[in-house]
């Protein structure tokens, strides 16, 4: 799970399917598009806790010489986690606002 490749290489798919699902909602007025855009960020936000996680259990196992075969800063785990949480934030706002938009229509 520690794998550069997969550590780094699952969120930066992620965030182009965002980039990619945010071009489709600026471009059409399909209203569902932002929810999609939510699960893509709240997954890239679980997956990278879960890969932070093994990070966690391989400090706790004292297992040094693995750390050190890792070939990267585990710091850098981090930015995945902190974009993905902006981004979900960002849409729940968004959805909020959305949401409040069509009850005023409503009323």
């Amino acid at each position: 799970m520690l794998n550069p490749y997969f550590a780094f290489g699952v969120p930066i798919f992620l965030l182009f399917l965002y980039v990619v699902f945010a071009i489709i909602r600026k471009k059409s007025k399909l209203h569902y598009i932002g929810f999609v855009l939510l699960l893509i960020s709240s997954f890239m936000m679980a997956f990278s806790f879960q890969v932070l996680q093994g990070l966690w259990t391989l400090e706790d196992s004292h297992a040094t010489e693995q750390l050190e075969t890792l070939g990267y800063a585990t710091e850098i785990l981090w930015l995945p986690l902190i974009l993905g949480a902006i981004l979900a934030l960002l849409n729940l706002w968004r959805g909020v606002k959305r949401v409040k938009s069509f009850r005023e229509e409503s009323n």
